[in-house]
């Protein structure tokens, strides 16, 4: 017998001790332990990375961001603060991605399984970070 297998699929979860690549239930991969928790380790440092690169972005913009016109510093938002509400709020979403993608791979190292539920949560989160993508997109004049 070998090492127990779960199907990687977010509808299935299927666990088997087969040998095997595809989940005899729905087709999906099967993916042992071992392997969800490397992967988890890719999830974990993804996040980090995108924490502290959105936060180090935030942190150096927000003053120029919250004080439009303000040339004190040497640099200026010309944009309306409307404009910067929705920076700062792509901003606050990408680095909230990065914290579930964190807490998400987290999760898969110390249990060796994923979990659906903050799975699907990540895709909401992604979906939301879409939109509001394309908000501040339309928003900045052309």
């Amino acid at each position: 017998m070998g090492e127990m297998q779960t199907c990687y699929s977010l509808r299935c979860g299927y666990v088997t001790d087969a040998e095997g690549t595809t989940c005899p239930k729905c087709g999906g991969r099967l993916r042992t332990a071992k392997v969800i928790r490397r992967l988890g380790w890719a999830q974990l440092l993804i996040g980090l990375f995108l924490v502290g690169m959105m936060g180090t972005i935030t942190v150096m913009t927000a003053p120029y961001l919250l004080h439009p016109g303000d040339t004190s510093g040497g640099t200026t938002f010309t944009g309306t603060p409307e404009q910067a509400q929705l920076f700062l709020g792509l901003f606050g979403i990408v680095i909230f991605f990065g914290v579930g993608t964190m807490f998400s791979g987290g999760w898969q190292v110390v249990t060796g399984k994923r979990n659906r539920w903050i799975a699907i949560l990540m895709l909401v989160i992604f979906v939301i970070l879409i939109g509001v993508g394309l908000a501040v997109k339309n928003a900045v004049p052309r």
